[in-house]
């Protein structure tokens, strides 16, 4: 095993805890898409986290039924597609779809009119993010539509917020448009029994945007939506802390001593300068640290910062332990996390290269193993 991401079961735990103090009445749907934004699918939605969410939410129809064969019993939504051959399982499965057309409307009536079962929709609302969704003219006549299929039930509305921690005036009329869809609804005799549009970020910033249920994707983890989000949430509960659940643990797999002058990596990036100690790590852009870390991205080992040397390569970089004594092969390096009283955390990369802490996270190997502590 070259590495492993060691999942904090008391750090989801407690994010939890603080959101569930702030939603009020609002019920809790665990957003655990894209192997739980890489911290492990299985791993996240363990019992502990199950008893404190009230939904669990996935991209796709796979990942749904992933959890239901880990047990998981709460309902579930898939945010985003499905194949319509793979339906029959979601219906069999209690599992709530997405609906956007109504293709996948009348698809789901015939399936779950043969299994004798209702089939459980979402109708999602597109109010300005451009993706994926209805747009306000188009949602009034799809769901009269969907309201008029057998076995077929509009179990609830959600839409996205665009900019929440970026733009308070466009969050609002984003807001508020939402609100006019549902009046809509509801005038027609649509009335869904969940509806949703707070992410993280919303959930934190505006009280307004909570509906019968918020959405808890990155803050679910541990980290922050954006360093603006952090500040305002700071504003209004100066009390709320996340904690960090994932760190990324690998080993020194060789030490070697180089001359002054000798070349590191691919495409000659890195000269030392000094007699210098290398450590090989058997991680690279392979297992999902970035390749833009080359010559930038630090290590801990020992409790001290070591900086990457050279190209990171597919399977391997090489780091700078020289300052470290008595350092051998077998020896801890952490890629993601605290060693001592250091720590190397997901944003601290995202700033690196220019990105935010969510892909530093969904992109680490899924084949790498993420152990629950």
């Amino acid at each position: 095993m070259s590495s492993q991401v060691i999942i904090s079961q008391s750090a989801l735990i407690h994010n939890l805890k603080q959101f569930r103090k702030i939603i009020g009445t609002a019920s809790l749907m665990a957003v655990v898409k894209s192997n739980a934004y890489g911290h492990g699918l299985t791993a996240t939605a363990q019992p502990s986290v199950e008893a404190l969410t009230d939904w669990f939410a996935t991209v796709n129809l796979d990942e749904a039924l992933a959890l239901r064969k880990a047990g998981v019993k709460k309902p579930i939504l898939v945010l985003s597609y499905y194949d319509l051959d793979q339906i029959n399982d979601a219906i069999s499965k209690n599992i709530s779809l997405v609906v956007y057309d109504l293709k996948q409307a009348k698809a789901l009536a015939q399936a779950a009119k043969k299994l004798k079962k209702k089939a459980k929709v979402q109708l999602k609302v597109d109010i300005g993010t451009s993706r994926l969704g209805m747009t306000r003219e188009q949602i009034i006549p799809l769901a009269l539509e969907v309201a008029k299929l057998d076995n077929v039930e509009i179990e609830g509305v959600f839409g996205h917020l665009a900019a929440s921690e970026e733009d308070i005036d466009f969050t609002k009329e984003q807001l508020n448009l939402f609100e006019q869809v549902l009046f809509e609804l509801y005038r027609v005799g649509i009335e869904p029994k969940i509806t949703h549009i707070a992410c993280t970020a919303a959930a934190l910033a505006f009280k307004n945007s909570h509906k019968a249920a918020i959405r808890l994707g990155v803050g679910l983890y541990g980290l922050w939506p954006s360093l603006e989000a952090k500040k305002q949430t700071l504003k209004i509960y100066p009390k709320f802390e996340l904690r960090a659940a994932l760190s990324w643990k690998t080993k020194i797999i060789q030490v070697k001593e180089l001359k002054a002058g000798t070349f590191v990596g691919y495409g000659k990036t890195y000269q030392t300068h000094r007699k210098t100690m290398l450590a090989i790590l058997p991680v690279g852009y392979n297992e999902g640290y970035d390749r833009g870390l080359g010559n930038l991205g630090h290590v801990l080992i020992s409790g001290k910062r070591c900086k990457v040397l050279g190209r990171v390569c597919m399977n391997l970089i090489m780091v700078d332990v020289t300052d470290i004594k008595n350092v051998k092969v077998g020896d801890e390096a952490v890629l993601i996390g605290r060693q001592g009283k250091e720590e190397i955390t997901a944003d601290e990369i995202a700033t690196l290269l220019g990105t935010i802490n969510y892909e530093v996270v969904t992109r680490i190997n899924p084949t790498i193993s993420r152990i629950l502590q």
